[in-house]
């Protein structure tokens, strides 16, 4: 089932607004960007990250991504150039970025060799940004409401993409780049059970190619009941498989910024 099948009349709640079922999908997925990164030599073509998710909390901005999506391993310091060559994309036609201003968190779970949330707060304002029309999803804690269904957004890694920006890559001149996206029907498994807090599994409404890339997307599912359904954001994906994916829920996510903003 797609969230634009449903009956247009009723309208659906997103954060504190309600849209047509027709704009949900387009709505949610301004919420998800590729990320790239660079090197500091600019003769060097980007590099491919995987998926970013961008959220709000408390009024302000967010770029939520992972660890290993940049190669950085648990435990190990970040790059001290890494808000200068993270790539969050952005811009309709013409590829340009979300700067960002601090990292907000980056202390992974030893419990969980996936669980390595990278959380930064973005600039105030970029180029590009009315053009873009981002979408900062509002955080609030993982729904127990019924789930209608549930949908994996993220950009795939898939070769020909690369291949093809890295042979027509020219040294300090403007590139095309063909971003790929993808959204898939995905549902929560009740039975998986872990001793790791906040991680969840979905299941795929159909096995699926396994490639790289999903990590740093996100899982939204919709909730209710006709007439009073609501979107939501479950969690930020960490790993994904053929027929399975893996999330760090949104209650995580309120717990890395409450105990980063709020020191006790």
């Amino acid at each position: 089932m797609l969230i634009r099948d449903l009956p247009s009349i009723n309208a659906i709640k997103i954060g504190r607004f309600y849209y047509k079922s027709r704009d949900i999908e387009e709505t949610i997925t301004m919420s998800c960007r590729m990320m790239l990164f660079e090197s500091s030599d600019r003769t060097v073509p980007l590099g491919r990250g995987g998926s970013a998710t961008l959220i709000r909390f408390r009024g302000v901005d967010y770029v939520v991504a992972t660890r290993h999506q940049l190669g950085i391993k648990w435990g190990a310091p970040l790059p001290h150039d890494i808000l200068n060559t993270i790539r969050i994309s952005t811009g309709e036609g013409i590829l340009s970025n979300i700067p960002l201003k601090r990292v907000v968190f980056e202390t992974a779970n030893p419990d969980e060799e996936f669980h390595d949330l990278l959380l930064f707060e973005t600039a105030d304002e970029w180029e590009h940004q009315a053009r873009d029309r981002p979408y900062f999803f509002d955080l609030a804690p993982f729904s127990t409401r019924p789930r209608v269904k549930s949908f994996l957004v993220g950009y795939p890694a898939l070769g020909v993409v690369m291949d093809e920006y890295l042979a027509d890559f020219v040294p300090e001149q403007p590139g095309t780049i063909h971003i790929k996206r993808a959204i898939c029907d995905c549902d929560l498994d009740l039975t998986f059970a872990t001793h790791v807090q906040h991680y969840r599994r979905y299941k795929f409404s159909r096995e699926r190619d396994v490639v790289d890339g999903y990590s740093g997307g996100a899982v939204f599912s919709l909730v209710g009941e006709l007439g009073d359904h609501e979107v939501v954001l479950d969690g930020i994906v960490v790993r994904a498989g053929a027929d399975c994916l893996h999330i760090v829920d949104a209650d995580y996510l309120i717990a890395a910024f409450t105990t980063t903003l709020d020191p006790a």
